[in-house]
């Protein structure tokens, strides 16, 4: 009677399980007239596949298949669009899946890749039979369906009226000519309105025909998750051939390495991809880049991969590119820059995000200004003087790219990083998260952080 008992308690627990790994209805196939069809995300200004990373995830917790959802990835530094490349990533999609059409979603400038490429030119490319229907999010704005394909427009508060963000004035964006096509969100932020389970729920129902199961991120069991991606120079989003990728298992409480040898080793190619890597998602881990020219390491820490995640972007620059050239570089200090698909509030009161380096934070009024939309903050000893001085506002030369900031705090640095910095992120309206990482002397070393832009509350596999 006893052994019965517990054989019971323990189905009962398995099924429990099983409804969070499969929420009710997953299993289910799109509405009547409907299919999985490929599905093509291309990003905007200085983007990359990663605005599309945290909705990849909600359209497989929904059992949407991972072979089905592709990025095309391009250089935003030329004025012009290149839609050939864009034509040939879609006959390329469509030959590998067998498909006869994708769905297409765009994000700002990558709306107006989309629109082009939708629009019939003459003598141009004419897209338009090849998708089947298109998210365009917080971007062009047409009064016609781009190419007359079934076209839905979501919005962020630059694009609402009545936001106090507007930078169209008081008349809402609109794409197409039916205004219940179009979903205004205009409280959230450029990106944050593509990253948002919001935006996820209308796109969801739209491409498949039914409502998603969940707009969660659903945890998988641990020993289940496997992580790819590509290892590539920013913002070219070419693959930096010749790096080399190592994944190495970290304490959490100081980011320390465990072990001796990384768990994984990869030489990075011209297409930039790594993976699949086999990790736990209880577990924390370092994604390792060393550049080939002079062998500094970029060292990549994440909050915990609770589910399979195959659009990780480890994005680097070459010694004498980018910005690469104006990040000073010392013995005495570390160079740390922290990034989130979800804007950085730092003037919103009690609304403000926080970002505290050992405690300090650095996201103020001045540093970031919700209408600065920042993605990324650089953080150095600007001067190398040895000193914080948080009140030169946002320091050179982020004052004058798009998207990013950079402030100026000396951050002690030890040989071979043997002392902990403590990151610290409070996102408005989620909890607190906080990713320890060594202090790695930004002579030889780089840390890039990266914090999840969803703010639900169950993470990790029960």
């Amino acid at each position: 009677m006893q052994r019965s008992r517990v054989v019971t308690v323990v189905l009962a627990t398995l099924a429990a399980l099983l409804a969070v790994v499969a929420p009710a209805g997953a299993e289910q196939s799109p509405s009547a007239g409907h299919q999985y069809l490929p599905i093509v995300f291309v990003h905007g200004q200085s983007g990359s596949a990663q605005q599309f990373e945290t909705q990849a995830l909600r359209f497989t917790s929904n059992r949407y298949p991972q072979r089905l959802l592709y990025a095309f990835e391009y250089d935003t530094g030329p004025s012009t669009n290149d839609l050939e490349a864009l034509d040939d990533f879609i006959d390329d999609v469509l030959a590998e899946t067998g498909a006869p059409q994708v769905y297409a979603i765009g994000h700002s400038r990558g709306t107006s890749v989309w629109t082009s490429y939708l629009f019939p030119d003459e003598g141009g490319i004419d897209g338009s039979p090849k998708v089947a229907k298109y998210v365009n999010i917080d971007g062009r704005s047409p009064e016609e369906l781009p190419g007359g394909v079934p076209t839905i427009g979501i919005w962020g508060e630059w694009n609402t009226a009545g936001s106090g963000y507007n930078r169209r004035g008081d008349t809402n964006a609109q794409i197409g000519p039916d205004p219940a096509a179009n979903f205004y969100f205009g409280g959230k932020s450029h990106t944050e309105v593509a990253t948002s389970a919001e935006a996820f729920a209308v796109m969801y129902e739209f491409l498949t025909g039914r409502r998603p199961a969940t707009t969660d991120v659903v945890p998988e069991p641990p020993g289940q998750v496997r992580v790819s991606g590509r290892s590539v120079l920013f913002p070219q989003n070419e693959g930096y051939d010749g790096a080399t990728v190592e994944v190495w298992r970290v304490r959490p409480s100081t980011g320390q390495r465990i072990g001796t040898r990384a768990r994984a080793t990869m030489t990075i190619d011209s297409t930039g991809d790594f993976g699949p890597v086999s990790v736990n998602g209880r577990h924390h881990y370092e994604f390792a880049v060393t550049r080939p020219e002079d062998g500094l390491v970029q060292h990549f820490y994440f909050e915990p991969f609770g589910r399979s995640d195959h659009f990780v972007r480890l994005q680097s620059s070459r010694p004498d590119e980018g910005i690469s050239p104006f990040l000073p570089k010392g013995d005495e200090f570390v160079g740390i820059n922290v990034i989130r698909m979800r804007e950085f509030w730092g003037d919103q009161g009690a609304s403000s995000d926080t970002l505290a380096i050992d405690g300090l934070n650095v996201l103020r009024p001045d540093t970031s200004p919700r209408s600065a939309v920042n993605l990324a903050v650089f953080i150095h000893d600007d001067g190398t003087d040895g000193l914080t001085d948080l009140d030169k506002g946002v320091i050179f030369p982020f004052s004058f790219i798009g998207f990013l900031t950079g402030v100026d705090v000396f951050v002690p640095a030890s040989p071979g990083g043997e002392d902990t910095i403590a990151i610290t992120e409070v996102a408005r309206g989620a909890s607190t998260a906080v990713i320890n990482v060594p202090n790695w002397p930004s002579s030889e070393h780089r840390v890039s952080v990266q914090f999840r832009d969803h703010t639900q509350t169950r993470e990790a596999f029960p």
